[in-house]
């Protein structure tokens, strides 16, 4: 969804309750914030199947041969509670005095950071994990003398985006929407600023082919590109929850300068505290008019420890053009005479049978559009020629 240029009644009502929300936050305690979002998070995990569904699918994409089918189900539900968490206090930090912010972080690696900043400029690379608006804040809370930019999506109500940029400036955070040139971003790194770049986004195939979890996917590019150009180096910024309302701010020198690097940081970032992510984007979903033409990427002497995994529904063989290396496909019999509610049971269990869920549905052409009805957001392929 883009963003709407022209103000609306809905953005107005939308943008009402927002300010009353945050009021009545602005109230509360930290503490009791964070604890009300983890009890938001549990309404929501009871209520919404979906969302449910989405996170425990990404969970298994990411963890399914290192945990256990009531291990993934445990962290599915407290990855709720944790998002709630995160997301109720990201509205109350900006209501905190310096102070107050400062008490509830801790920092790692704050020596190697103020190192490399000495340096030159460095592009930050964060993933969308535990308050991420405390890294918006907490760049300007530790003692340094640099300047700090962020690479942003504006959101959608022009009315709520002008509140949340006009607290970000007023620390002197430089922001950088999200369709600003590279040369503009590089520059800024190249002149010594330190760049934030939230880099942990599904980009289709624009992006460059990388590993993630063991998995081929794409990767945002732009976090390497903008630091080779901009001459500056990588590190990675994140946040995690080290207890109610307490969090850790990490910084971590990325070594090499390229997409897999910084792909490598972004899952150990995951892997330390997996239950701070923001699980709800289908990260590894395929799209696109040649979904799988992202594969030609690969180089044929990288291994690959967790190919893709592609069912086929019809009787005829589809030979895909791509190894099984990359891609492995499975046969599957179902019957395309039962119900529609049917189907999709029996489409979840196929997917849910596994080590990991069904990257790629093969259909016959005449039950092409209802696998893709019934099969969620998993992409859906013809099975037969034209």
């Amino acid at each position: 969804m883009s963003r709407s240029t022209t103000t609306t009644l809905s953005h107005r009502l939308e943008y009402c309750a927002y300010r009353i929300f945050e009021w009545i936050l602005k109230m509360l305690s930290v503490e009791t914030v964070f604890k009300l979002g983890e009890f938001v998070g549990r309404i929501v995990y009871r209520c919404s199947s979906t969302r449910r569904y989405q996170v425990n699918r990404n969970l298994r994409l990411a963890f399914g041969d290192e945990k256990s089918t009531s291990e993934t189900s445990q962290l599915t539900a407290e990855v709720f509670e944790r998002t709630g968490a995160n997301f109720l206090t990201s509205l109350k930090i900006p209501f905190l005095s310096d102070d107050e912010i400062l008490a509830r972080l801790q920092f790692e690696g704050l020596d190697d950071f103020y190192t490399t900043t000495r340096k030159g400029g460095i592009v930050m690379v964060s993933p969308h994990m535990g308050n991420w608006e405390l890294l918006a804040q907490a760049v300007f809370l530790v003692d340094g003398d640099f300047r700090a930019g962020t690479h942003y999506r504006p959101l959608n109500n022009s009315l709520i985006n002008a509140v949340v940029e006009r607290r970000r400036k007023r620390r002197g955070l430089e922001l950088f929407a999200k369709r600003s040139s590279t040369h503009r971003l590089s520059s800024f790194v190249r002149e010594g600023g330190a760049m934030g770049i939230l880099a942990d986004q599904r980009v289709g195939d624009r992006g460059a082919a990388c590993l993630f979890f063991g998995r081929p996917t794409t990767c945002s590019p732009l976090p390497h590109l903008i630091a080779k150009r901009g001459k500056g180096l990588l590190t990675s910024l994140s946040c995690e929850t080290v207890g109610i309302a307490h969090w850790k701010i990490s910084f971590r020198l990325i070594p090499t300068i390229s997409a897999q690097a910084c792909a490598d940081s972004i899952e150990q970032d995951w892997r330390r505290s997996p239950v701070d992510v923001f699980w709800f984007e289908n990260r590894w979903r395929l799209q696109g008019n040649d979904p799988l033409a992202f594969l030609n990427k690969y180089k044929d002497d990288l291994e690959i420890p967790r190919p893709l995994r592609a069912v086929n529904l019809a009787r005829e063989e589809k030979k895909l053009p791509y190894p099984n290396r990359l891609i492995t496909q499975e046969h599957h019999e179902v019957d395309f005479k039962q119900s529609d509610h049917a189907l999709r049971e029996k489409l979840h269990e196929i997917s849910d049978h596994g080590e990991t869920p069904v990257d790629v549905f093969l259909a016959p052409h005449s039950q092409l559009g209802r696998v893709k009805k019934l099969s969620g957001k998993t992409m859906t392929l013809a099975a037969e020629r034209n």
